[in-house]
């Protein structure tokens, strides 16, 4: 995985990068090397490249936080 860094108004980074509500994204699929790239911010001020294993892993990690995030939204209501 890579991440270019660069300064935005609607994206603060140090080590991490954190969005905020509203942020553009977007993404491309290259059929023929099996990648994506996405793209973050309105002028794509943040590309994010995977290969499919890569990609696999993020959202399998993404999905696992927002489960995480609905159980203690639960717990608390």
């Amino acid at each position: 995985m890579s991440m270019a860094l660069n300064s935005a108004p609607d994206v603060y980074h140090s080590s991490w990068i954190e969005f905020r509500t509203g942020i553009a994204m977007r993404y491309e699929v290259e059929h023929e090397s099996g990648s994506a790239t996405l793209y973050f911010g309105h002028r794509d001020d943040y590309v994010l490249a995977l290969d499919r294993e890569s990609l696999a892993q993020l959202v399998e990690l993404g999905t696992a936080a927002q489960r995480e995030l609905a159980a203690t939204a639960r717990k608390r209501t």
